[in-house]
C-alpha cells in the first residue's frame, strides 16, 4: 500500500505557508487529493524551538489526515512521532540514524529515508524494515537550504533504470511543468512542497501532478 499512497506526497510545515496557517492549506490539499502528509516543521518561521506549539500543530494535521483517511508521516522527529502515533517517520541522511529509528519504531511506523545518488539508493535498498525512499532534489528548489547537487531526469531515470526493491518518491523542484517528465523516469510518485503550498487551484494542482491533463 505504501507504493500508492506516495503517489502525490505533500509535504509542509507552518514555515511553509502565508502567516504560518497550516491547517487550511492542508485540508484543501486532502480535499483535493493528496496521497500522503509529511509534517515538516524545520527552519526558520517555524516551531522548532516552540516544542509544544509544534506538536499541537501535529496533531491537528494528524487529526485532519484521519478525517480524510491519508497517511500522516513526522519528519525526523522520532519522539514526537511515536508519543502520538503518528503513522509514519521519515528522516535524511544527516538526521536521527536510520537504524535507530527502525530499532524504535519497528514495524509498527511507515519508515522512509532520503537518498541523493545512486550509492544511497543502492545502501537504502539493503535496510531491513525500510518502507520508501524519497529521491532527489531533482531539481533546483528554494524550499530546502543545503540542498545535494540536483540529479536531472536523466539522473533520475540512470537510477531508477538500475532496478529497485522498494518504492521511490521524488523530491526537488517538482511542479505541475515537470510532473509528466518525472514520472516517465519511473518513480512511484512525487513529492512536493511549493508545488502545493503555492498553487491557486489545488485541485487543478494535484491532477497535473497525477499527470492527468485538465480540459
Amino acid at each position: 500500500m505504501v507504493k500508492n499512497d506516495l503517489d502525490v506526497y505533500f509535504i509542509a510545515g507552518s514555515q511553509d505557508v502565508k502567516n504560518g496557517d497550516l491547517l487550511p492549506v492542508l485540508e484543501n490539499a486532502l480535499q483535493a487529493g493528496i496521497t500522503m502528509f509529511q509534517f515538516r516543521e524545520k527552519g526558520p518561521n517555524s516551531f522548532i524551538h516552540n516544542p509544544e506549539m509544534k506538536r499541537e500543530l501535529a496533531i491537528q494535521c494528524q487529526a485532519l489526515c484521519q478525517k480524510y483517511n491519508i497517511p500522516f508521516i513526522i519528519n525526523d522527529d522520532v519522539e514526537l512521532a511515536i508519543s502520538i502515533k503518528a503513522d509514519g517517520i521519515h528522516v535524511g541522511q544527516d538526521d536521527t540514524p536510520i537504524e535507530e529509528v527502525l530499532k524504535r519504531v519497528g514495524l509498527d511506523m511507515i519508515v522512509g529515508l532520503s537518498t541523493s545518488n545512486a550509492q544511497e539508493v543502492a545502501d537504502a535498498e539493503k535496510i531491513e524494515g525500510l518502507d520508501y525512499i524519497g529521491l532527489g532534489p531533482v531539481f533546483a528548489t528554494t524550499s530546502k537550504e543545503d540542498t545535494d547537487p540536483v540529479l536531472g531526469i536523466q539522473g533520475l531515470k540512470d537510477i531508477i533504470g538500475r532496478g529497485r526493491k522498494r518504492p521511490i518518491v521524488a523530491i526537488g523542484g517538482l511542479s505541475i511543468v515537470n510532473a509528466s517528465d518525472v514520472r516517465k523516469s519511473g518513480v512511484d510518485g512525487l513529492a512536493v512542497i511549493s508545488a502545493m503550498t503555492k498553487s491557486n487551484n489545488m485541485m487543478e494542482t494535484v491532477e497535473q501532478l497525477k499527470g492527468n491533463r485538465i480540459e
